[in-house]
């Protein structure tokens, strides 16, 4: 494949308008129904500095959105009070390096009166928050100033500094303290309130860093005075993929996967009835399971966050269905062990919902009528349709049919040429039914010959491709096809949305079905007519590229062109460096210090692309950023040295690599 295979370019698609683009995205309702806060943030800076822009909207007002603050500082992570009147929010606005929370009055001329909530607050700044359900109080993580002081350059690699506290702020007086009786040596990876407004719910991890996440995790509740004792409610395998939250029904939720232990598995809902046993002075409980058999719980958010005398708790799941969205209310009633009931209150339609932008949650408007509100940043290949706010209400069990567009970001992808994108079905070569996504060039015809092909393959493993439509700059597909080349992008075993036994597949390791899933789609595309099996490309980013890199090693001259992204060429070596090394050894299903494990593995089969270099003949462009954690520079450049001493010689002059200077992953 050359360039002359295909056109230029076009405006529409262009890298230059893709790098200026936006991300609308942390969507929230206020108590009362009648508002939306969310931010709009450029995905890259030009600078060392970060902006971000909070818009509000009217929920039954289409076109409605509006700034209400001026972009000029990082505002970030807005709520509404539980009166409805006032947002807080995060900002770099003050004249300190971390971040303050700000409070913001809000009504139908916009912005108020801003204040600064923690002006007493140290240097180093908030880094989550939550209002307590009363209003009273907000509860956030920080670092300690002098934290960091240090008299020498040379770091104890596993030395715990930089461990976030838990601190309470006042929110009409002011003040600001640490609960002295959680556990200094311990790091606060996520919190909540309990609905009585007095008590926190919280859990500690060993150290900050996300290794870390994959040990164990103590779950502990503490009173808000300053002198009180914690108790610990539970512990976890490894951290969820939720906040824990402690319902006014009495129930505990949180997200983690389908088997606790897995690192690579479906995400499933565990609903936990906490029993106190006060002669060892702790909490034993049951726990049991919603979803994950067939479909995946991804996201979760507490549907009735406000202060009330109801022992009714309610929380809304993003629950991801093959290639579609849900958005399920699940009411628990106190007393009741038995499955909550449940609805779905949102679904998508030939659309998808931008990653985890949304909030859905029980209203009550000022003569005391309820219902419930869904808000969702929805874009559409299908219908040509870019992120944008979108919002909708109904009744207790009943799904929105009707969502009305709040806000008109992104406009230049509107004016962009028309991409066509459908979903097709297949079967793998072991009869396993598999889906994915095709994108077609502008003003593409049936008729037209055969055209160059690229297959595009998601990250994760743990993501999927649905129906959405949004470039960026680990997403080149939209930009690939307005190049004049078909794009199709597989759902391979390990993706999300097909519950456990799908998900889980990743455990065999690299290469064994996600590889071959990815093929057959080429091979699909190929016998359907629509691909030129001597005009194939291959690319991806982060696992994507590690994919890419696991073909064209494999396949040897299939692939005419390959894009490898932050990808991995050395497993064994991404165990040793990573951030994130039981993700890795999961994927490669190779530890080097676990002789017992590795005379397991069968045969001689070969664990990393970097084994299989020789004789490739596909140009392999290789991009990674000089400061990436999760997949170290040195797996790039490594590919790079492999393939310009084994490779065959058509392989060996198109190797190239690019590595951008301090960036990091994504």
């Amino acid at each position: 494949m050359t360039l002359d295979d295909a056109p230029a370019l076009t405006p529409g698609h262009s890298p230059s308008l893709i790098a200026a683009t936006e991300k609308v995205r942390d969507v929230k309702i206020s108590p009362n129904g009648k508002y939306i806060i969310y931010q709009v943030q450029p995905f890259y800076k030009s600078s060392n500095k970060s902006t971000s822009r909070l818009w509000l909207a009217e929920t039954d007002v289409s076109n409605s959105a509006k700034p209400v603050t001026d972009g000029l500082f990082n505002d970030r992570a807005a709520v509404f009070h539980p009166d409805g009147g006032r947002i807080y929010f995060l900002s770099n606005r003050h004249n300190g390096k971390g971040a303050h929370i700000f409070s913001l009055e809000v009504g139908n001329e916009g912005g108020g009166r801003l204040i600064d909530v923690t002006a007493n607050l140290g240097q180093k700044g908030a880094q989550a928050f939550e209002i307590s359900p009363d209003g009273a109080s907000v509860a956030f993580t920080c670092v300690d100033d002098g934290e960091h002081l240090k008299t020498t350059d040379a770091r104890l690699y596993h030395e715990k500094t930089g461990l976030s506290k838990l601190k309470i702020c006042d929110i009409q007086s002011g003040d600001i303290w640490t609960i002295d009786g959680i556990r200094k040596d311990k790091h606060v990876e996520s919190f909540s309130w309990l609905p009585n407004s007095k008590e926190l719910l919280y859990r500690l991890r060993d150290n900050k860093g996300v290794e870390y996440a994959e040990g164990n995790i103590i779950v502990e509740r503490i009173s808000v005075d300053r002198s009180e004792v914690p108790r610990i409610i539970d512990s976890y395998e490894r951290s969820p993929s939720s906040p824990t939250l402690w319902l006014p029904s009495g129930h505990i939720v949180e997200l983690q996967s389908f088997e606790p232990r897995n690192t690579l598995d479906a995400r499933t809902l565990f609903i936990h009835d906490p029993t106190y046993d006060s002669t060892h002075d702790r909490y034993s409980q049951s726990a049991r399971r919603l979803y994950g058999q067939k479909d995946d719980a991804v996201r979760m958010v507490n549907a009735r966050p406000t202060a009330d005398d109801s022992e009714v708790g309610e929380v809304a799941i993003e629950v991801s269905v093959g290639v579609d969205t849900n958005i399920d209310i699940a009411r628990f009633k106190s007393g009741k062990s038995d499955s909550p009931e449940i609805f779905t209150l949102f679904k998508t339609n030939a659309d998808a919902v931008w990653f985890g932008a949304w909030d859905a949650r029980r209203v009550t408007d000022e003569d005391g009528n309820s219902s419930y509100v869904a808000a969702v940043v929805l874009s559409s290949g299908e219908r040509h349709q870019p992120p944008n706010i979108w919002a909708g209400r109904s009744q207790l069990g009943a799904t929105i049919h009707e969502m009305r567009q709040l806000s008109s970001h992104l406009q230049w992808l509107k004016d962009a040429p028309i991409i066509r994108t459908e979903r097709i079905v297949w079967k793998a070569d072991d009869g396993m039914e598999l889906d994915g996504m095709v994108r077609y060039p502008p003003g593409y015809e049936k008729d037209v010959r055969p055209l160059p092909t690229v297959l595009f393959i998601h990250g994760g493993p743990y993501r999927r491709d649905i129906m959405d439509y949004m470039p960026y700059f680990c997403n080149w597909r939209e930009m690939l096809a307005s190049a004049g080349y078909l794009v199709v992008s597989p759902n391979y075993r390990g993706s999300q949305g097909r519950g456990h036994d799908f998900a889980h597949a990743a455990n065999l390791g690299i290469g064994m079905r996600d590889w071959p899933d990815c093929e057959s789609m080429v091979d699909e595309v190929i016998r359907l007519g629509l691909a030129d099996p001597d005009r194939l490309a291959v690319a991806g980013w982060s696992h994507g590229g590690s994919l890419a890199a696991w073909g064209v090693t494999q396949t040897k001259t299939r692939f005419k062109a390959a894009v490898v992204g932050a990808g991995v060429s050395n497993w064994e070596g991404m165990v040793m460096e990573s951030g994130s090394p039981e993700l890795e050894a999961a994927i490669g299903q190779r530890v080097p210090w676990d002789e017992e494990a590795n005379a397991k593995v069968v045969g001689n089969r070969r664990l990393s692309p970097i084994h299989s270099v020789i004789d490739v003949t596909t140009a392999v462009l290789i991009l990674h950023g000089e400061k990436d954690e999760r997949v170290p520079v040195g797996q790039g450049i490594g590919l790079w040295r492999g393939l310009r001493r084994k490779a065959a010689q058509r392989g060996r002059e198109g190797a190239r690599l690019v590595v951008y200077p301090r960036e990091p992953h994504g």
